[in-house]
Order: C-alpha cells, then structure tokens, then sequence
C-alpha cells in the first residue's frame, strides 16, 4: 500500500468534504440569486449551441446515453461483482459500488429539494429529459466511479506508476460528459459545476470509511517502524 497514514488519509477526506460543501452552498447561492457563475449559464448555452453539428450531436448523445444514471449503477454493480471474485476481497468492491448509490441518492436528492428547471426544451439538441436539472447525474455518477476507483486501485498499490496518466484520462472523460451535458442543452453550467461538489464529498467519504480499515501488514509495519525509531532514540 502507498505510504499514507490513516490520519492523513482522514484530514484529506476532510479537507475535501469541506471544499465540495463550501462549493455546492456557493454554487447553490449562485443559482438562487442569479449571480457569479449563474452569469455564464446562457452565454455558455449559447455558445455551444451555435456550434453544433450532426456528428458531433450524435457523438454528444452517444456518451451521454453511456453515462446515464442507471448505466453507472449497473457498471459499478458489474465491476464491484467481477472485481470481488477475481480478487476474493469484499472491501474495496463494496466501497465502489456504494459510492455509486451515494452519488446518485445525493444527486437526486438535491435535485428534488432544490427545484430547477432544465434549459427550455426549444433549446435541447435531443429531447426527452425531464425533472430537476441541478445537479447533473451523469457528470457525478461519472466522476464517482472514475475518481473513486483510482483511489481504491492504487491507495493498495506500493506505487503510483500510471497514476498520473490515468488520473488524466479520468478527468478529460469527466470532463467530455460534462461538456455533453452542455452541448446537448440538458443543463446549465451551474449544474454541472455542482455536480464536481456532489463527487468531491462522496470520494471524501470513500477516504474516510476507508481510513478506519487499514490493512493489517500496514499496523505491522508501522509498528516495527515505531519500535525502530524508539531503538535509535
């Protein structure tokens, strides 16, 4: 496992909790009061939409479709089932696939308590979505699984190799179905935006539940550490 402790693990997690929150009240705000960011909601619309094309649209509904909400539940059920038998391990697997079901009880609980309408139907590229627009299901389902599945595959790794480029590959995805999102008309910017929040305090939860869990042969080795250090002193 890379060497972090549990109690940095947990002021991460804190850290970030903090963030998302400070974030989504920020953005909430925002949206109420039409100001800051709710400023570029249309302009961003707008200008997306004067760019529109049939590939690109097609392309744009595409991965919208692969990244729906119910489409993110089954993959995260899918893999945490696969992984659990290939592994023989139940933590981590069950961890992914409950971060998922976070994710998604969070976002649709907020979008039933805040209220907001999508960008009127005129406007969308593809039709047929209803409901509450704020946040957006497929930006933070998609965020949870990538980002929540990076860090439980290498926090058990004793290297970071590949960290970094698949850390980028997993935001420019997020960030494509993100910006499908806006492309198709279904959500404003704000939503989006609000769903990074939504992520961001899920993996801090993910973080901190998995803190209280180290693995075994991490305590013995930080206790031989200590025992070492206590020696030389």
């Amino acid at each position: 496992m890379l060497k972090v402790t549990a109690s940095a693990r947990r002021a991460l997690a804190a850290a970030l909790a903090a963030a998302g929150l400070i974030a989504f009240g920020w953005l909430l705000e925002s949206v109420a009061g039409s100001w800051s960011l709710a400023d570029f909601d249309w302009p961003v619309l707008d200008g997306l939409a004067a760019h529109r094309s049939g590939p690109a649209t097609a392309a744009a509904h595409a991965l919208s479709a692969a990244t729906g909400p119910a489409a993110v539940l089954a993959a995260s059920a899918v893999v945490a089932v696969v992984w659990a038998v290939w592994r023989r391990e139940l933590w981590r697997p069950a961890l992914l696939a409950g971060a998922s079901l976070a994710d998604f009880l969070l976002v649709m609980g907020a979008r039933y308590w805040v209220g907001r309408s999508r960008p009127p139907a005129w406007f969308e590229a593809v039709g047929g979505n209803e409901g509450p627009a704020f946040p957006s299901a497929h930006t933070a389902g998609a965020a949870t699984l990538l980002f929540v599945g990076l860090y439980l595959v290498y926090s058990r790794r004793a290297s970071t190799r590949g960290l970094p480029l698949a850390a980028l590959g997993a935001g420019i995805l997020v960030l494509a179905v993100a910006a499908s999102d806006l492309y198709l008309g279904r959500h404003w910017l704000t939503d989006v935006a609000a769903s990074f929040s939504i992520g961001a305090v899920v993996l801090a939860a993910v973080l901190w539940v998995d803190a209280l869990r180290t693995p075994e042969g991490d305590r013995g080795r930080a206790a031989v550490a200590a025992s070492r250090a206590a020696a030389d002193t």
